[in-house]
């Protein structure tokens, strides 16, 4: 039976804290070399958004250790995004769709794999999860970073750590992590996009011949927000509203997505949506790699996203993307692009999520007022101003180079 995301973070937070007492002793043992690293680990195992805003950080590695292999562990559902980034020299992976005893054995086997590597230093960009800095330190490495902070203490595994600064936002943080730039504000211009290919461009034109799509400007639609924090949803019915207003009022075609665990939230903005004149609205949830995802995201007049993985994609890759917020502040998280904005209508209590109880979190209302707070009517009015402006996003039938 598959362990939940949320089961292996509680027992993270469950086993964390012997296992650091138990290993401390043996952490500062260690002697780091002057010598700059040759082959560098980074680690960062949560969610493609995280990996897109980690890349300022993989520029800064770049120029600091000029000729060094930097090599990325993260979980193997990330693995298509992170090679088709093309920053990593190698992307390493670990499966935890499994039972526990798998997990246990898959692990053990990591740490072996790891230590033969004979890496010169490990970079942890989790926040604040012991894991990884238990890999960290088992990896036998000299020299190891992560964060720590007050509330954890896991940056003792590390022969450096560094402050997580809730005031920053989370690409500012890790690139302050990387050493690079004095921890200076992140521009759109530093981040390094999905390296979309024509066959990824070829998978998007044959699912919009396919789907019957009707020849103009499209919106996409994500109506999901992965499952760590479904607060972080805009309702349904509110997605299916702005999908009429769009194709009735501003004439643009609507494409809809998710992930394959996620094509029910998208039916049902679908099935709320009614009738509508046929070839307008098409529902593209679990059938698109991540690659015909960004190609997806490059021909769109512009993305209306909820806070997730694929708005930080869109923004990244230039798009017109607007990420809808509420128990998440976009003081950390907003879109990073030259064309991205974060809609954001806070009650008194968001935001309630942070990094330091791994986005566990639940709303005491029951029905999030940070996601309802945001009207059909000022995000369509948003979004209608922005695809009115001829140079919004390239046409959808276009090949971008």
């Amino acid at each position: 039976m598959a362990v939940s995301m949320k089961r292996l973070q509680r027992v993270d937070r469950l086993l964390g804290r012997p296992v650091f007492w138990t290993l401390r002793p043996f952490a500062g043992r260690r002697r780091a070399s002057d010598a700059p690293p040759r082959r560098v680990l980074l680690i960062k195992f949560w969610g493609i958004g995280s990996i897109q805003l980690l890349t300022p950080a993989v520029r800064s590695l770049r120029t600091r250790y000029p000729g060094a292999q930097l090599e990325l562990l993260t979980l193997v559902a990330n693995r298509s995004f992170a090679e088709g980034l093309r920053i990593f020299d190698r992307v390493h992976t670990l499966d935890v769709h499994a039972g526990w005893w798998s997990i246990a054995n898959r692990i053990g086997k990591l740490i072996g794999r790891l230590r033969r590597a004979r890496f010169d230093a490990v970079f942890d960009f989790e926040f604040f999860t012991h894991f990884s800095a238990v890999l960290s330190l088992l990896t036998g490495t000299p020299r190891s970073a992560g964060f720590s902070s007050q509330h954890m203490l896991r940056g003792g595994l590390h022969t450096e750590w560094t402050p997580f600064r809730r005031t920053w936002h989370v690409a500012r943080n890790f690139r302050a992590l990387a050493g690079g730039e004095n921890g200076s504000t992140v521009e759109a211009r530093d981040l390094i996009p999905f390296k979309v290919s024509d066959r990824d461009r070829a998978e998007v034109a044959a699912l919009l011949l396919e789907g019957s799509l009707r020849p103009g400007p499209i919106v996409v639609l994500n109506p999901n927000a992965g499952h760590l924090s479904l607060e972080r949803r805009w309702p349904p019915e509110r997605f299916a509203e702005l999908a009429r207003r769009l194709i009735l009022g501003s004439r643009v075609g609507v494409c809809l997505i998710g992930s394959e665990g996620e094509t029910g939230r998208a039916l049902e903005v679908t099935v709320r949506a009614g009738k509508l004149p046929p070839g307008m609205l098409v529902d593209f949830s679990g059938r698109l790699s991540v690659g015909g995802l960004c190609a997806l995201f490059e021909c769109a007049q512009a993305v209306v996203t909820n806070d997730s993985g694929p708005m930080h994609l869109a923004a990244a890759l230039g798009a017109t993307t607007f990420g809808l917020f509420g128990p998440e502040t976009p003081q950390m998280y907003r879109p990073l692009g030259l064309r991205a904005h974060a809609l954001w209508k806070p009650p008194a209590c968001s935001p309630c999520l942070n990094v330091h109880d791994n986005k566990l979190g639940g709303c005491f209302r029951g029905r999030p007022e940070c996601m309802t707070n945001l009207s059909v009517d000022a995000v369509y009015t948003t979004v209608r101003e922005a695809i009115a402006t001829p140079s919004a996003s390239p046409s959808p039938h276009t090949t971008q180079s």
